[in-house]
């Protein structure tokens, strides 16, 4: 596995860095700290403003990297780059592509409160152009000198469409050997005016839409070989950041999304539920495209090597 850890020489950067470094101490795998820095013009202007300003931008992400490196320290060796392009998504996409990686790791916008996600302009986008996986830190998260990953989180919508994230969250936690958890939602959040039936009725059709999603689970775990076990869950709660604190959360834990139905095929386009669990989960998360595959074989990060150098 090769993660490509998204960095700027802010708080957002430190929590990518944080989660990066979370993903790729497990199982030694390979971590690429990359800086996307704005395209120059390519040639001094009269005034030498853009030769000023080419210095200025190679200044910055020399002690940008200075940092990046302080921060990950002897904790497992990573790569550090530097590209330049007219946007970060697209710098970002180009490298992941260039370098073969399996991942693209970012942190928060600063305007989500503690511990929380919020997409800036630039998750928003790669959300929706990403071909891979992409990997969100909340605000504030970092490491402890004993944190290492601990299980992982499957969202489960108990759906057929929903098999491609647990078959992506089984490989996952076979290579990595953490713990498996399936995990489906109900939600029995009241509308500011009741239907018709009344509240009450919400609440046995929410009880009835409990009563599937653990059948559902049961029977997604009938079909499952997996040398490890699986757990499964039911969050329920009077709304979203109540029903997912319902279920309890590790330290060093991960929550993998899958995409939403209306969203391209092998791209990351979230639904509503999956807006509502990115800003309301307490742990980093994982955001899947639809159809995406990834190899999690010893032989496919050798291929991928190969490829990059």
């Amino acid at each position: 596995m090769k993660y490509l850890v998204a960095y700027s020489a802010d708080r957002g950067g430190s929590e990518a860095l944080a989660l990066g470094t979370l993903l790729s101490q497990r199982n030694k795998a390979k971590m690429v700290v990359c800086l996307i820095l704005p395209n120059t013009w390519g040639y001094p202007s009269m005034a030498r403003v853009d030769a000023e300003y080419a210095a200025f931008l190679d200044k910055h992400a020399q002690k940008a990297m200075h940092k990046a490196r302080a921060i990950v320290g002897d904790k497992l060796q990573a790569q550090f780059i530097t590209r330049s392009y007219g946007s970060a998504q697209e710098g970002l996409l180009a490298t992941a592509d260039d370098l073969g990686a399996d991942m693209i790791v970012l942190g928060s916008s600063r305007g989500a409160t503690a511990g929380k996600f919020l997409e800036g302009s630039v998750t928003r986008n790669l959300l929706h152009a990403s071909r891979l996986p992409v990997a969100l830190a909340p605000r504030g998260f970092s490491l402890g000198d004993k944190t290492v990953l601990t299980r992982v989180t499957c969202a489960y919508g108990a759906t057929r469409k929903s098999r491609a994230t647990v078959d992506y969250c089984l490989g996952f936690s076979r290579k990595y050997q953490v713990p498996l958890r399936l995990a489906t939602f109900v939600v029995r959040d009241k509308q500011m005016y009741p239907t018709g039936a009344g509240y009450q009725i919400e609440n046995v059709v929410a009880n009835q839409w409990r009563s599937q999603a653990i059948a559902a689970q049961k029977a997604m775990l009938a079909g499952i070989e997996n040398p490890m076990p699986i757990k499964t869950v039911i969050g329920d709660g009077a709304n979203w950041k109540d029903t997912l604190q319902s279920i309890g959360w590790k330290p060093g834990e991960v929550l993998v999304i899958g995409s939403g139905r209306l969203g391209p095929l092998a791209q990351v386009f979230l639904g509503s539920n999956g807006n509502r669990i990115i800003r309301n989960a307490p742990v980093p998360m994982i955001v899947v495209p639809r159809h995406a595959h990834v190899d999690f074989s010893d032989d496919a990060e050798a291929e991928s090597e190969k490829a990059a150098s």
